[in-house]
């Protein structure tokens, strides 16, 4: 499960705390970070910058782990992204969808839409 971003601690090489708000702001005006930046949240690379989460271990010390992205969810709706044929979208979990199964269509929630799935459009579900 994880932490939300608010608990999340984070160090830069030398140990020295990271501010993640000041770490966003910082990093949404350079666009070669910025991975995804729609209605579901921020989604930004820090892979190369040495940033480290720090995560508590069961004897009370901390784990130090390298991040790659930072992700700010805009609000709190499940929301999956799925790639339909060449589109990536961003939905919520209880979208319908109708897709083929041999002669018949049938409606499914997103959740439980599966890679290779067929959709009655006649495109394909990748992931």
């Amino acid at each position: 499960m994880g932490s939300p971003m608010e608990q999340i601690i984070l160090v830069d090489l030398d140990g020295k705390h990271v501010e993640v708000d000041d770490l966003v702001e910082s990093l949404r005006g350079e666009p070669e970070r910025v991975l995804a930046d729609d209605e579901i949240g921020l989604v930004l690379y820090v892979g190369g910058l040495g940033i480290y989460q720090l995560k508590p271990t069961e004897s009370g010390e901390f784990l130090a782990q390298q991040v790659t992205e930072i992700s700010r969810p805009r609000f709190s709706t499940r929301v999956l992204r799925k790639q339909i044929g060449a589109t990536v979208l961003s939905i919520t979990s209880d979208a319908i969808f109708v897709v083929q199964e041999g002669n018949t269509l049938k409606k499914v929630r997103a959740e439980k839409l599966e890679p290779g799935t067929i959709l009655a459009t006649g495109e394909k579900v990748y992931r």
